[in-house]
């Protein structure tokens, strides 16, 4: 039997202007990311995650790839993951009443919308917890 396909909304993430980094990444994942994980968990989405892009983990870059030039690699303060088996199950969440009057105005804390990228797209995984699937 074939795995199931499982889908991705992929947000490319940036701080609001003026916001510390540390604070952004502390407000994301101390208070948004609980937010977003109740009430996800609740409508059936199968996986949500943050990368963290920091000025730390962005000099990471000169050590995987030496020279690299600097504009193929991204700029953005975080990546965040929410993988879902059907679409509808991630429109549900998004037209929920709590996304609407809770989630969605709390970007206005952290985050630079103006600055904010989507992909969506199916996962397909080849290795899982160290092993081939």
């Amino acid at each position: 039997m074939a795995p199931e396909r499982l889908y991705a909304l992929t947000i490319y993430g940036y701080r609001k202007p003026g916001m510390p980094e540390d604070a952004y990444h502390r407000y994301l994942s101390d208070h948004h990311a609980v937010l977003v994980r109740k009430h996800l968990v609740k409508l059936g989405i199968v996986r949500y995650t943050l990368t963290h892009n920091t000025s730390e983990t962005k000099e990471m870059m000169k050590r995987i790839f030496g020279n690299l030039p600097e504009g193929h690699t991204s700029d953005c303060d975080c990546l965040a993951q929410i993988i879902f088996r059907d679409v509808e199950d991630y429109v549900r969440a998004r037209n929920d009443p709590y996304y609407k009057e809770v989630i969605f105005p709390d970007h206005e804390n952290f985050a630079d919308s103006n600055r904010t990228q989507f992909v969506t797209g199916w996962v397909e995984c080849h290795i899982v917890d160290g092993k081939i699937v």
